[in-house]
């Protein structure tokens, strides 16, 4: 037993090694964060947009949703809003149509095409039909979403100077409608503040959301992210199909409507945790190869290099949660049983450890890689994003802060449900909650 130990001992280090190389990227970003992000020159003339929203029975919330897309300030013939009603069995259409949008009824039974990305994928085949340059840029957003009143003349700003893919600020509109919403509305926030900004600083591509993004109409009018996380898979797409990034626009924000409860969350971040591990054996393996293979090119900027090492390390994340999740409990209960019950443990060449050593190891390791970095980011998070945030009972926020860390792994065993089972897309709970602008 004395050899299993060790060898165990030592594919512990291993694990500890792997899993640690996979956040290098967020903890780096998460120690730039005082960065300010790029600055987008004065647009010089109006661009046309399109927000473009994916619904399916979204009948309580689809007119607010258009209402706001319609009030932003922006000329009106620059502005467009377009709804692909999947599988709608309510008044998601002619609600839509009513408010002003164009309505595209899209109607598919096959079981496997029950997900956003086919959506989006009949969606535009239709808008195709309209003939060439019949569209500039589009704007995804949710339907359960609101957009400032600046959205568009900050992506407008973006496109003029250059962007022709882009990330918006994702913000929330029912932050502390309770405590679930709140933590993962401060999830939202210190995505946007750490991982955002820094990328933008330092000239890296960011990763788009779904729900708040840019992209120049030429890119999506071909849609090729058929996974259930298509957002990060047509990041990729573009990355490693035409070494395109992801640009952040910090000015431009939307709010979106936030899980409020367990079992939503749960759906959400299943299917993300289902999709995210397969784009990483297909497509992120192949991030890592084309980040050595381009290394030396002189016609391609340093940050779009580095781009494809950290969509690598990004999607590694998951995998890199399920072994964690899958090891190191039984390592660490399985040695402390053994060190409590046979004695202290000998490692060959490091010493002998007893049974207060691996306590006070394993308290330091929590400590330190888990509720400490999971204590300050949404912390910081609040006091830098305060501003911007819609805060209405400041006990909910407070009590999200210190409650932060059990969030993590709320959401690291969704994302775990997601890898070993095979989600389907479920309609979440909306909330009633409104941007007041």
């Amino acid at each position: 037993m004395e050899m299993f130990n060790n060898v165990v001992w030592w594919i512990n280090i291993v694990v500890i090694i792997l899993v640690g190389s996979c956040f290098v990227f967020q903890l780096l970003f998460m120690a730039l964060f005082f960065l300010k992000p790029r600055r987008y020159k004065k647009a010089e003339k109006f661009h046309d947009f399109t927000f473009i929203l994916r619904a399916r029975n979204e009948e309580e919330v689809i007119g607010d949703c258009i209402d706001s897309c319609l009030k932003v300030d922006y000329p009106a013939e620059k502005k467009h809003v377009v709804v692909f009603c999947h599988n709608c069995s309510d008044r998601t259409a002619q609600i839509a149509r009513e408010h002003g949008a164009r309505a595209i009824e899209i109607f598919d039974d096959h079981p496997d095409h029950q997900k956003a990305s086919y959506c989006m994928y009949h969606g535009m085949n239709e808008l195709k039909k309209d003939g060439e340059g019949a569209y500039e840029y589009f704007l995804f957003i949710d339907a359960d979403n609101q957009v400032d009143r600046n959205y568009l003349r900050a992506c407008n700003d973006a496109v003029d100077d250059g962007v022709e893919l882009g990330r918006t600020f994702e913000n929330s509109k029912n932050l502390t409608d309770n405590i679930l919403s709140c933590m993962t509305g401060l999830w939202y926030a210190r995505d946007d503040r750490f991982a955002c900004r820094g990328r933008s600083a330092l000239g890296f591509g960011c990763v788009m959301n779904g729900c708040a993004s840019l992209v120049k109409a030429e890119y999506a009018l071909s849609w090729d992210a058929m996974s259930t996380s298509d957002d990060i898979e047509f990041t990729i797409n573009r990355l490693l199909k035409d070494e395109k990034k992801v640009e952040y626009i910090d000015e431009a924000v939307v709010y979106e409507d936030q899980p409020t409860t367990l079992d939503d969350i749960f759906k959400r971040n299943s299917r993300m945790g289902n999709g995210l591990n397969k784009l990483f054996w297909s497509k992120g393996v192949r991030c890592f190869k084309m980040f050595f293979k381009n290394l030396f090119r002189k016609d391609m900027d340093m940050g779009t290099k580095f781009t494809y090492l950290d969509q690598f390390f990004n999607l590694a994340t998951i995998p890199a949660a399920f072994l964690a999740v899958a090891w190191f409990p039984l390592y660490y209960i399985y040695t402390l049983i053994w060190v409590g019950i046979q004695g202290p443990l000998t490692i060959y060449g490091l010493g002998t450890f007893g049974l207060r050593w691996f306590l006070l190891f394993i308290v330091i390791v929590v400590a330190c890689c888990y509720i400490v970095p999971f204590l300050i980011q949404p912390f910081v998070s609040y006091l830098a994003e305060k501003k911007r945030l819609i805060v209405t009972n400041k006990k909910v926020l407070w009590s999200s802060i210190l409650l932060f860390p059990f969030f993590m792994i709320i959401n690291a065993i969704a994302i775990i449900k997601g890898i070993l089972t095979k989600p389907k897309w479920q309609k979440l709970k909306r909330s009633k909650t409104k941007v007041e602008q």
